[in-house]
Formats: C-alpha cells, structure tokens, sequence
C-alpha cells in the first residue's frame, strides 16, 4: 500500500473544508448536512468521516477557524518582521489581506453571516472565537508599541485601548464591506481610516492616554 504524505492529507483536510463553507454558505449551519457536505466533496462518507470523526460540529470548528486565522497569521508575520512598514500603510494592507481572503471564494461573504449566526448560538464556539480575537489584539498592542518606540505613535497613548481601537476599525469596515456591498466606497474608507488612525494615534488628533 502507498505511504500517504502529509501533503495529501493536507489536500484532502482542505478540499472537506471548502465543501463545508460552500454548503454552509448556501444553506447555514443548521441547514447544511453531512450528506450534503460529502456530496460536495466528492468523497466517500468514510474518508470524510476519517478526516473529521465528530462529523458536522468538528467542520463547523474548521470553518471558524480558517475564517479568523488568516488575519491572526497575518498580524504574527506583522509582528516578527524586522522592519515594520508606516502604520497608515500596515493599517491599509491588513484590512485588504482580509478582505480578498472573505471574497475568495464564491459565498464566502454569506459564510461570514452565517458563522456570526453560529457564534450567537453556541457559546463554546464564542468562547473559541473570542480567545483568537484576544490573541490578534495582544499581537496589535505590541507591534503599536514599536511603531510607539520609534516615535510614529505619541507617547501618551494607552497601548491597550489603541489595539482596541485599531481592531474594532478593520473589523467594522469588513463588517460594513459585507452589509452594504458598496465596493466603490469601500478602498476610499479603509484609506480614510487609516488617515484618520494615524493622525489620532500620532498626536495630531486627541490622543488615546491613560
């Protein structure tokens, strides 16, 4: 028998997981079922089941966290780069990163909806959600300290209520990206934004102190 490599199983894990997002997408956690799921993998039951043995629940976590993890993977290279761009510039970038991720792939915006449904309904998977957002918001704080340390960001401004700052930004604009649809706007706001960010956070606005 062939040895099976990594790399296949790894193909095979994400071909299941973009059959659950796509059937997810369409018809909602609830909606969607493991016959359906299977049916669009074009797999057997049994390999499906082999991959992600608690069925549905264990796909439902896989989706969340492929949702979030590519902003968290993001901000880590962020924070372990050597040099950190401005942060107008970062800011800009992180939200369009997240941005081509949410419309990759076909529904994916209607994905999204339907994990924030999820979320409102198992308080386990919030639970798991709201650790990953703490984790982006801690890596955030760090790197506004360098850019602090290097003189971008004044030296009154609280570290902590900046990454809260900074964060709930990026995700309101997604989240208004994803409600209205309007993408003519949606590069003018981010750009503006993170304008306006950087003129707070540098001192030129009210800064954010203790």
């Amino acid at each position: 028998m062939p040895r099976v490599t990594q790399s296949y199983r790894d193909r095979q894990t994400a071909r299941i997981v973009a059959a659950a997002e796509a059937c997810f997408a369409r018809r909602g956690f609830d909606g969607a079922s493991m016959d359906e799921i299977i049916a669009e993998a074009g797999m057997s039951s049994s390999t499906v089941y082999r991959y992600f043995p608690e069925g549905k629940r264990s796909l439902i976590r896989a989706v969340l966290g492929q949702a979030v993890d590519p902003v968290v993977e993001w901000v880590t290279q962020l924070s372990a780069a050597e040099e950190l761009p401005p942060f107008e510039a970062a800011f800009v970038d992180a939200v369009d990163q997240a941005w081509k991720y949410k419309q990759g792939a076909a529904g994916r915006a209607e994905l999204q909806v339907a994990i924030w449904a999820e979320l409102v309904q198992q308080p386990d998977l919030r639970a798991i959600n709201a650790e990953r957002y703490a984790r982006v918001r801690a890596e955030i704080a760090g790197i506004l300290g360098r850019w602090q340390e290097r003189g971008d960001i004044a030296p009154g401004v609280d570290l902590g209520a900046a990454a809260a700052v900074v964060h709930n930004a990026a995700m309101g604009l997604l989240v208004q990206q994803i409600v209205t649809g309007e993408s003519g706007r949606f590069d003018d706001d981010v750009a503006a934004t993170a304008r306006a960010l950087t003129d707070l956070l540098g001192g030129r606005g009210e800064p954010l102190s203790r």
